[in-house]
Parts: structure tokens; sequence; C-alpha cells
């Protein structure tokens, strides 16, 4: 078994162990039966078969193995933690100081890259990703990454001075529901998937 297989295994084993009407209601999550868990991941739907952890697209279609994993996170290490509606930076996240430097090169940089020099398509890439314009930097959206989880993607566009900046933030309550691990793996995927969107390929590395 791989590593992200023993990883899948003790979450599912996790999950048994939680009960389901809590689990719902602490995630946000939807309950289209007693036996399965759906929930919405940057605009797309997912099922998590209850108590087994088995995880599909709605149409029935396996997911691999490092999505499966962040939302069997998501589902165990929720705690109801209300929004408060005041955006955080990364590294204010506990822990986030030990991953500043890998969200900047597998968040920041790839967001920075792709639309540092045409913000006006930021928008139009996050509209099929359940996103949001904000009234933030140049141009700025919000993404419901998962129920309980938006995040926010600014953009300044520079002048003669200075370059072109880009800054990921998340509301405060994301402490209540994922670490500063995950959260990197989930606003990494939420990048990508908006790279994509625009048509400007597909960021480096992986979702480990």
């Amino acid at each position: 078994m791989t590593t992200y297989g023993v990883a899948v295994e003790k979450l599912v084993m996790e999950l048994g162990r939680l009960d389901y009407d809590e689990l719902v209601e602490r995630t946000g999550a939807g309950a289209p039966a007693a036996d399965s868990i759906a929930l919405r991941c940057l605009g797309q739907d997912y099922v998590i078969t209850y108590p087994e952890g088995e995880v599909a697209t709605a149409s029935g279609e396996p997911v691999d193995e490092h999505l499966a994993i962040l939302l069997l996170l998501y589902l165990t290490e929720a705690g109801g933690r209300l929004l408060e509606d005041r955006w955080i930076a990364f590294e204010q996240i506990s822990g986030g100081a030990g991953y500043i430097g890998s969200f900047r090169g597998r968040v920041v940089g790839p967001l920075l890259r792709a639309f540092g020099q045409r913000p006006e398509a930021l928008l139009e890439a996050a509209r099929g990703l359940d996103g949001s314009s904000l009234d933030m930097g140049d141009a700025a959206v919000a993404l419901a990454a998962l129920p309980r989880v938006p995040i926010a993607f600014v953009l300044w566009c520079g002048d003669d001075e200075f370059a072109p900046s880009a800054s990921v933030v998340f509301d405060a309550s994301v402490e209540g529901y994922l670490d500063a691990e995950a959260v990197t793996v989930l606003a990494e995927l939420a990048t990508r998937q908006m790279i994509e969107a625009a048509g400007s390929g597909t960021s480096e590395g992986g979702l480990a």
C-alpha cells in the first residue's frame, strides 16, 4: 500500500468514528442519504460514502488519492467554527510560517505568472469554481473552496516602479477546518484549476 493509501485508510477509520448528523452540521456538507455525504469543492460536487469513506464525483467516478485525502481531512478535522468575515494571510495560520516557502512556490508564484499581466482574466477563470469578485487590490476573487473554507486571490497590477504582486488570503476561521499543509494543497488545487480555466496551462508540481 502506498503512503497515500495508508493516509486514506487512517482517515476512513476516523470518519467511521464520527456521528453522522454532527459531521454534516460541523462541515456544512449535504446529506443526500444516511449512508453518504455530499461535498462541493471548487465548483464540483463529490459524494463520500459513510462510514466506508469512498470518495467519488457526483457522477460516480473515483477521484485520485490526493483529492480523497483532502476531502476526508476536511470531514474529519472540521470543528464547525463560524466564518469570521476577516481575511488573514497564510503565515498567520498556525504552522503557516513553516510552509510559507512551499506556499509561495506552489500557490502565489503560479497565480502571479498566470494573471499578473492580465488581472481581468482572474474573475472569468474563477466563475466556474464558485468564484465571485471582491473589492480588494486591483482585481480579486473569493472562491468557496469548501463549504466552510473561502479563499481570496488578490492581484495588484504594479506600475513603473513596482512589479505586479499577488496575495492569497483566508477567512480567519480556516484553522477550525484544515491545517497549514492541507490549506496549501487546497489553495494549490484552486490556483491550478483557475490557470487551466484561463487557458494558461497547468502549474508545476504535485499535490503532495
